[in-house]
């Protein structure tokens, strides 16, 4: 496979088999960690995310009405994260260590929507997200099934994302990854669609969202955005 460019605002393709990725954290519990959403501050300069501040920041009921939650947002201190599988790892043991909280959640849209999976992973410092943005990425990707680039525009401080055939191999079905930083925190949003279900808009809107309840976080607000307040 070709490597593929990073740019601002740039997002690529490649599939990715989100169901077979995540489906074991329908069993996962409610999220261990302390911290308030009091405080101030930016994306940059915020320290790590708290496990609660991570599950208020994963989509759920309250920021996409409408939807139906299939997996309630969950986030875990890193070390039980991985316990319970909740960190999937695909980057490796070493890369995998590295964030501080790892936190999941997922929505079907029922007839003619998609569904979606939502994984976060927050990182010490700002700093410390961007240098493993890269090694995140490239494990997702490669995840993919017949990859090609879709460009969704901009989300958060960068962006990547692809599209291609579901892992599922029905026929005209599809799946879209996207992976965005904000600050300290990086964002996976996975959507699996069948023929003639749209995908990149709703995939779009939803890493959008999920990028904005990242920044909110890390000014210090509670995350309230929803899928109403995304163009």
């Amino acid at each position: 496979m070709r490597e593929l460019r990073r740019g601002a605002g740039r997002l690529r393709r490649h599939a990715v088999a989100s169901c077979a990725a995540l489906a074991l954290l329908a069993g996962c519990g409610s999220a261990d960690g302390s911290g308030s959403a009091d405080g101030g501050g930016t994306a940059d300069d915020a320290g790590p995310l708290s496990a609660r501040q991570a599950e208020a920041t994963l989509p759920g009921a309250k920021a996409a009405p409408g939807w139906k939650v299939t997996v309630e947002p969950v986030a875990y201190p890193q070390k039980k994260a991985r316990e319970l599988r909740v960190a999937r790892c695909y980057e490796g043991p070493e890369e995998c260590s590295k964030p501080r909280v790892t936190g999941v959640s997922a929505l079907a849209g029922g007839r003619g929507r998609p569904r979606l999976d939502f994984v976060l992973m927050a990182y010490e410092d700002a700093q410390a997200a961007r240098a493993s943005y890269e090694p995140v990425w490239k494990a997702w990707s490669g995840q993919s099934v017949e990859p090609r680039e879709l460009d969704l525009g901009k989300v958060g401080d960068e962006s990547d994302a692809v599209s291609g055939v579901s892992p599922s191999l029905v026929d005209g079905a599809r799946t879209a990854f996207v992976q965005a930083r904000v600050g300290s925190v990086i964002m996976v949003t996975v959507g699996e669609a069948g023929a003639g279900v749209e995908l990149p808009k709703t995939l779009e809107k939803f890493a959008t969202l999920f990028a904005e309840r990242a920044e909110q976080a890390q000014d210090g607000k509670s995350p309230s955005v929803t899928l109403d307040d995304v163009a």
